[in-house]
């Protein structure tokens, strides 16, 4: 018998407008968190060829080749987004890759719930429950955060200038939508 994940949300959750910003569910997302025991040095070119995908080395960044996205957590730690199904192999590759368990790789996928905000007014919605960034330019495109929205932990990834990715725990996903939801008041729509 195969399990099918079931969204947190509701099997009826649709895309909605707060504004004119679209909410959606991203649920064809997997992902995988990667971390390292110690310093990785030299070892980091080889973990980035194992995920296929190169690694970002810097505070925040986030890194995209084809269908994967590597996002910086720590100087030693990733969560790499893939296809729904990808999980698997990606964990497999690092176990046969670094068998001294110097980097360990875990399914991430029912851990979160991805959400994609679109629109010109998402990073004010944001800001809302958020502080996103000391630069005066905001978040910069192609770089995450994990933070507080709202009270709730995330973390938050700018994919383009008004394209955003939320990834919230599965147990709060709901409060997270019930609370952007709520704000469709300070944009005026009923």
């Amino acid at each position: 018998m195969k399990l099918e994940a079931l969204s947190p949300l509701g099997a009826q959750f649709a895309p909605r407008q707060i504004g004119d910003v679209t909410l959606a569910e991203m649920r064809d997302n997997g992902a995988v968190l990667v971390t390292a025991t110690g310093p990785l040095s030299g070892d980091l070119t080889r973990l980035s060829k194992t995920l296929a995908v190169d690694l970002p080395r810097v505070h925040g960044a986030t890194a995209t080749d084809q269908d994967r996205r590597a996002i910086w957590l720590t100087p030693r730690s990733w969560i790499v987004t893939c296809a729904h199904g990808d999980e698997k192999l990606l964990v497999d590759n690092v176990a046969l890759a670094f068998p001294d368990h110097t980097v360990l790789a875990s399914p991430y996928s029912d851990a979160l719930c991805w959400l994609s905000l679109d629109g010109g007014g998402a990073e004010d919605l944001l800001r809302q429950g958020s502080f996103l960034s000391f630069s005066t330019s905001g978040l910069p495109v192609g770089h995450a955060k994990r933070t507080l929205v709202a009270g709730i932990p995330a973390v938050v990834q700018r994919r383009g200038e008004t394209a955003w990715t939320i990834a919230v725990e599965r147990s709060r996903a709901h409060f997270f939508v019930d609370w952007l939801n709520s704000l469709t008041h300070s944009f005026g729509d009923t």
